[in-house]
């Protein structure tokens, strides 16, 4: 697992959580200790049985599951027969928006799109069956965006994990954060947003109906509140901010918060 990856941190921030008798228990039986934490037991992580089993740590559970919550990035965690066993909040808003790429059917993610809901079941059959990863395109041509299947543990897999693609590179609320961090005026923060979605000076400006002279004056003052040299620099660093959600983005869900 490369650790650079969301998939990598998210994983290595479970295996730090673990408490250390489940660290000890997993040494001991040769095994990493996610495998451990998701079997629940030492006789199912033996035998590789998630279906009857739950995590084995409650109090560690629920901190995973806030940790997740906290990722601006849409994750799952399906079983070997691809039913959903933990979705964190992205992936739950995920699937229960009318044009979000995936939905749930019988507590199974699949693709919205019909001619994606097939290489998406096959790609988590073939990381559940053969430890095998894939990154499959779940979107349309209007949104592309794809999902990284992991396999979760040796052979027998212990689990899938699902990671969703974000739809565009720079998130609206993590511009937004970004904008009230470095104290930008309303004004320069729809600028910003306007930036980070690809737009130039000139389509800014007949965006918002204002001169080409405002947008650079604006794009000039967010330069000098961020200290970045470029408009280039500026967009790379609002795509490489953590992936964190911020408090706006913790919608409740049907009514609920989660």
């Amino acid at each position: 697992m490369d650790i650079a990856t969301p998939a990598g941190k998210t994983i290595m921030l479970i295996e730090t959580l673990a408490p250390p008798e489940a660290q000890a228990e997993a040494q001991a039986l040769h095994m990493p200790v996610l495998d451990l934490l998701l079997a629940g037991s030492t006789t199912a992580a033996r035998s590789g049985d998630l279906d009857s089993a739950g995590l084995l740590f409650p109090a560690l559970q629920s901190l995973v599951t806030q940790a997740l919550d906290e990722l601006d990035y849409g994750m799952a965690i399906v079983n070997r027969q691809g039913r959903l066993m933990l979705a964190n909040h992205c992936a739950r808003r995920l699937f229960e928006r009318p044009d979000g790429v995936c939905l749930l059917q019988l507590d199974r993610p699949v693709a919205r799109h019909p001619a994606r809901e097939e290489p998406l079941a096959r790609a988590i059959q073939a990381a559940a069956q053969q430890g095998r990863r894939g990154l499959v395109a779940v979107g349309d041509d209007k949104r592309p965006q794809s999902v990284a299947v992991v396999p979760l543990g040796g052979l027998p897999v212990q689990g899938v994990l699902l990671v969703f693609g974000k739809a565009q590179m720079c998130e609206a609320l993590s511009v937004d954060h970004y904008a009230r961090v470095h104290g930008l005026t309303h004004a320069e923060g729809m600028v910003l947003a306007a930036l980070c979605d690809g737009d130039t000076p000139a389509e800014v400006a007949t965006r918002f109906g204002v001169a080409v002279s405002t947008v650079r004056t604006q794009i000039s003052a967010i330069r000098q509140k961020t200290r970045c040299g470029s408009i280039r620099e500026l967009v790379r660093r609002v795509a490489v901010l953590p992936p964190i959600v911020p408090a706006l983005g913790r919608a409740p869900l049907n009514g609920v918060a989660h």
